[in-house]
């Protein structure tokens, strides 16, 4: 009993330079351990930001997702190409924004005393999270793939990304993801309130190999296949568009308008590449160079902020880069004009505005694509060109 009197009163001594930290007894009573006050109480400033900016990710990422997943199944004809994928990304990140996010906010508000008596909630939650950012980063990747082999070797899309394969490769994300998770059950990993976080996380100070597989394998190797994929895409745009402006040999600035062009095809490609490298590089970053928990809250709390932030992002790059999605959105709130959907739906009425230039306008749909250059027939070249740039707003 008077060692735990003198290790009390030595930590009580301790605590005089941190008000914030308390001493807690566990096990037999002589074993003592530091907590932390609820942020909320501690650094109230910080805390009401975080759970602001958090708040606000809560929502725009939970309706975002939910519409997507919404109109997905209630509009026919959204996004048949590589559908599945982003249906299986918005199922990820809703487990994030809708569960784990709330969560989050609980943590900065009611500290780890909260999850005393739920400590099964707490493994949950922290399962579950690390388990949807794994399946949202392959499904990230095969939805790159996928466009990859859409644009770039379209001879092979139907054979390797058909329904019923896409379909099992979705499962095979999450069981996947789960794997990749388990170890945080036997003992190569864990989970526990991080301090730092203030949340129900991963453990990313129990294990040095399994902190790098998740830092290097499972973020870095997502980010490196995505790079390689959309590099070898912009390469295919341009070289398309270069061949064009060839045969307007009179003019002197084609290579700079076949560059522009391609520039302006690509930024959506190039905006869900560094949405990605920005919210996840730093989380990456920090948890593989802090294993001994030295850096301070507020980094880790914003580095995993800025991780959650994937999650409602995606949802917004999806609905701003798909123009079918927001017709489709506008038609299920009852938003769209009455008018201009009979007018649109009226071949007699397009055909007169279209006039006589309709039957000789190359045909823009995923069947003509061709994406390699023919010199005999410029004119699929064009076809081309044009399924490359608008294809990217139909698979987003």
């Amino acid at each position: 009993m008077g060692v735990s009197e003198t290790t009390t009163s030595n930590c009580m001594d301790n605590s005089l330079k941190n008000t914030l930290e308390k001493c807690l007894s566990l096990n037999n009573g002589s074993v003592m351990a530091v907590r932390q006050e609820p942020l909320l109480d501690s650094d109230t400033t910080l805390a009401i930001i975080y759970i602001v900016i958090m708040g606000i990710a809560l929502l725009v990422g939970t309706c975002g997702n939910a519409l997507i997943l919404l109109v997905s199944a209630v509009m026919r004809g959204i996004n048949k190409s590589g559908k599945e994928f982003i249906l299986n990304l918005a199922i990820a990140d809703l487990c994030v924004t809708a569960i784990a996010d709330p969560l989050c906010i609980v943590g900065v508000a009611k500290g780890e005393q909260f999850f005393d008596d739920k400590m099964w909630m707490c493994d949950f939650v922290a399962s579950m999270c690390l388990t949807a950012c794994f399946c949202a980063f392959l499904s990230l990747t095969l939805l790159t793939l996928s466009r990859y082999i859409y644009l770039c070797h379209n001879q092979l899309y139907d054979k390797l990304f058909n329904r019923v394969t896409c379909i099992i490769m979705c499962v095979v994300c999450w069981v996947t993801a789960f794997l990749f998770e388990f170890p945080n059950f036997i003992g190569w990993g864990g989970h526990y309130f991080d301090q730092k976080n203030h949340q129900c996380i991963w453990d990313r100070t129990a294990s040095l190999s399994y902190t790098m597989f998740v830092s290097i394998g499972l973020i870095g190797g997502p980010l490196v296949i995505m790079a390689i994929c959309y590099f070898l895409i912009f390469q295919q745009i341009w070289e398309t568009k270069r061949d064009i402006y060839k045969l307007d040999s009179e003019n002197p600035l084609r290579m700079r308008k076949a560059w522009n062009e391609t520039v302006r095809s690509s930024k959506t490609l190039f905006c869900i590449f560094i949405v990605f490298v920005v919210c996840w590089t730093p989380y990456a970053i920090t948890v593989a160079l802090d294993v001994q928990n030295n850096l301070s809250t507020e980094i880790h709390l914003f580095v995993t902020l800025l991780a959650h932030f994937h999650s409602s992002v995606n949802c917004i790059i999806y609905t701003s880069g798909n123009k079918r999605f927001r017709k489709g959105l506008m038609r299920l709130i009852g938003c769209a004009s009455s008018t201009k959907s009979s007018f649109t739906s009226n071949p007699d009425t397009t055909a007169k505005r279209t006039g006589s230039t309709s039957s000789t306008s190359p045909s823009v749909t995923s069947e003509s694509y061709s994406p390699h250059f023919n010199k005999k027939h410029p004119i699929n070249t064009f076809s081309s060109v044009c399924t490359i740039s608008s294809s990217f707003n139909v698979q987003l």
